[in-house]
């Protein structure tokens, strides 16, 4: 599925270098950066723990560690266009609370059974994504887990409304992309949407998405973002950029029918936290061949 570039400029011509903060061809000693192969899980679901970025609509929120979910919620290609989005370790206890998970066995979750509370706040120059339990302050969203290669190629969720009510979660959260995929597909048994994160995707994924539609006739695939979409090297001896994904619907002012779109913003690394259970820093990339904020509408009814 062919994924729609943000903006239709020229990086070149509208922005000059593109950092979140100004990123060295080498870099700095003091600024420790993630190895080359990492080690560990490759996705932000259970990772060990400057300048503001410059964005497509002026300047992101000035207001350091300011809650600001609404802005998020409220438009939330425009808010990822200016504000460099931060998913690592997303939930405040290290593991999801509230929400059915899936497992190797079974790797659908009903999507009734997957909505937190989101919330969004600004610390170092990121957006900090933070999910708790359904019902509390922030935003209701479906959050979509992660399985490892070791446990199981894909995890989803089944059952998403294709036109979301006013009162039911219109978002579609997930941990940060590092090698991974994700997947949106139409389910014609019930005429809803299932969403996948296909882990390791970069490994043998073209063959194992087509093996799992072959088993499964019922799906079919509406739109993709994939580590060739958003994965590109970015200077001297650095990892290749990784990425922040998440889908949201739409809503027409005059209340019609809307429509699930797919947002995926690059980042880059900065630094790799602090200590156990923190955050890395992340930062805007520059020496994009693609700009860093894209959109997949999805091939939906």
């Amino acid at each position: 599925m062919k994924s729609f570039k943000f903006g239709g400029f020229k990086p070149s011509s509208l922005f000059g270098p593109k950092p979140d903060a100004p990123r060295p061809s080498l870099p700095s000693p003091s600024t420790p950066r993630p190895p080359a192969n990492p080690a560990g899980p490759r996705d932000g679901f259970e990772t060990p723990g400057g300048t503001r970025p410059r964005g497509l609509f002026g300047g992101p929120s000035q207001r350091p560690n300011a809650d600001v979910t609404p802005e998020f919620t409220s438009n939330p290609m425009n808010f990822a266009g200016n504000n460099v989005l931060n998913g690592y370790n997303m939930f405040p206890t290290g593991r999801p609370e509230g929400v059915t998970l899936p497992t190797p066995q079974r790797p659908f979750v009903p999507a009734n059974q997957s909505v937190v509370s989101l919330n969004v706040n600004q610390n170092q120059g990121n957006s900090h994504l933070t999910a708790t339990p359904a019902g509390g302050p922030g935003t209701q969203a479906h959050y979509l887990h992660y399985l490892s290669t070791g446990a199981g190629r894909f995890a989803g969720l089944e059952g998403v409304p294709l036109h979301p009510r006013p009162n039911e979660p219109s978002m579609v959260v997930t941990g940060p992309l590092n090698g991974c995929a994700v997947h949106t597909m139409h389910n014609s048994n019930n005429n809803t949407m299932s969403v996948i994160h296909h882990a390791d995707y970069s490994k043998n994924g073209d063959a194992e998405l087509d093996a799992f539609l072959a088993q499964n006739p019922n799906l079919r695939l509406a739109g993709s973002v994939k580590p060739s979409d958003y994965a590109h090297s970015t200077g001297v001896g650095r990892v290749e950029t990784g990425a922040t994904s998440f889908l949201h619907y739409d809503r027409p002012p005059n209340g019609g029918q809307g429509q699930w779109t797919m947002v995926t913003q690059l980042n880059d690394w900065k630094n790799g936290g602090t200590g156990a259970g923190t955050r890395p820093e992340l930062g805007r990339p520059q020496n994009l061949p693609t700009p860093w904020v894209q959109t997949t509408p999805l091939d939906l009814p």
